[in-house]
């Protein structure tokens, strides 16, 4: 873990302390009370139901320090009072990072982000000590919470930056600066929120006006949003794309048994790359990570070899082989891109296929037709698909005009009882919704049922 002088912490912050040795240091931060101890930080964050200086007190009994807005009342503990904590996080951040000079690959997209991120840091930790965001803690939180969890030494910081509403981006690029941006595609995601995909593309293309002046830009050519900031953008650019001419292109991609096979070309020179994870469309984020590396000084055998030794674990669809079939659960999130990309995983699969779609969310204007827009790509990927709660009645309707075998119901509850009634040994089950249909009960169950079968 990274170590915080506490000099600095008052200096970076402009914090006043009390009953504390600034010459001191600490060791962690944390917005747990629970995680207190000698050498934690706590961070007294407001919340929707608590706020965090309501254990301050509790803190100090476990050896803690705190810091706490300044017209906090107790003075009982090792304190650093500031304006804002919240505010105070990311001064932590902006200065630790400028002090130390790490370079920072900021990543953002509708989809993807997530895939660019992962790899990237298994490029860079080839040759760098690389940090990069946990989770999905892809906030002004969890930026430095990730940061600073992170191995002592790192020089390289991977720092992927999401957003639900204009200005978040910016605020992320203010408190980790990024010496590369990438965007690795711009969609409906949050059209619900910002209300048209102009909103989105100036919200996502904030990445790009906090990029340091120096910095590279890696775009996704084949995204026409991405194609137009990248065209208007006055930093240097690199593209990545199918398209011939590009700084990284992909020239093939394939899905095997346990992995991908995809041939790329970065700057003029082809390598050939057996990617752990299942999904041709990976070749495009694989593409996108491959620039950085290069950028960043690694040869691209060296970032190849990254590439390849990514935990397969960390991919987004999880493969679970129960004994009687096989699921293929990507439920963390959805669009209805990533929907056509996880359906044509399950057509690469020998078996049975099945497709069970949830509800995507957050698509305002373009839920109808991004629902239907599943549902039409569903033939000839799906042999059977389930369509699961309210907005799922789009895909089913939208698959079945074109005579696919396909089935609605309202709940997962209802959903499992459907799929236990008729899955066959020998199927693949893809199981594939937004975050708040809370697939990974269903996928937690089958896997249960599979194994008992």
């Amino acid at each position: 873990m990274i170590s915080l002088r506490l000099e600095d912490v008052r200096r970076w912050t402009g914090g006043e302390v009390t009953n504390l040795d600034v010459g001191g240091v600490v060791n962690k931060l944390s917005i747990d009370s629970r995680e207190a101890a000698p050498g934690v930080l706590f961070i007294a964050l407001p919340g929707s139901n608590t706020d965090g200086h309501a254990f301050v007190q509790d803190v100090w009994r476990a050896g803690g320090v705190a810091m706490v807005r300044r017209d906090f009342p107790d003075t009982d503990g090792p304190t650093v009072r500031v304006d804002s904590p919240l505010e105070a996080m990311g001064q932590l951040l902006r200065g630790y990072l400028a002090s130390r000079q790490v370079t920072v690959v900021g990543v953002t997209g509708s989809v993807g982000k997530t895939s660019v991120k992962e790899l990237t840091a298994a490029v860079l930790r080839q040759k760098f000590s690389t940090s990069f965001s946990l989770g999905n803690y892809n906030t002004a939180i969890g930026l430095p919470l990730s940061f600073f969890a992170g191995p002592a030494n790192t020089t390289h910081f991977v720092a992927e930056m999401g957003m639900s509403a204009p200005g978040e981006i910016r605020r992320l690029t203010e408190i980790a600066p990024p010496d590369v941006a990438v965007i690795s595609t711009i969609g409906p995601s949050h059209l619900e929120k910002l209300g048209s995909m102009e909103a989105i593309q100036a919200a996502k293309g904030e990445i790009l006006e906090g990029l340091k002046p120096e910095g590279l830009a890696v775009l996704n050519h084949d995204n026409h949003w991405v194609r137009e900031l990248g065209e208007r953008t006055p930093r240097r650019v690199q593209w990545f794309g199918t398209s011939s001419g590009l700084a990284g292109r992909v020239l093939s991609s394939e899905v095997q048994a346990d992995h991908t096979l995809m041939v790329l070309e970065i700057l003029g020179q082809k390598a050939t790359i057996r990617l752990p994870w299942l999904g041709a469309h990976q070749a495009h984020n694989v593409a996108a990570a491959l620039l950085i590396g290069r950028h960043l000084g690694l040869a691209l055998d060296e970032a190849v070899a990254g590439v390849e030794a990514v935990d397969a674990n960390r991919s987004r669809i999880r493969v679970v082989s129960t004994g009687c079939w096989t699921l293929l659960a990507d439920v963390y999130n959805a669009s209805p891109l990533s929907t056509q990309a996880a359906l044509d995983v399950l057509k690469s699969r020998p078996g049975r296929h099945v497709a069970v779609i949830g509800d995507m969310l957050e698509l305002g204007s373009e839920e109808i037709r991004g629902h239907r827009q599943v549902g039409v790509y569903a033939l000839g990927r799906a042999d059977v698909l389930l369509g699961v709660g309210a907005r799922a009645r789009h895909v089913v309707e939208a698959a079945q005009s074109t005579g696919v075998q396909a089935e609605w119901v309202a709940t997962r509850d209802e959903a499992l009882d459907w799929l236990l009634q008729r899955l066959q040994d020998g199927d693949v089950v893809l199981l594939k919704a937004s975050r708040g249909m809370q697939f990974e009960w269903l996928a937690h169950k089958l896997e249960e049922r599979g194994r008992r079968s």
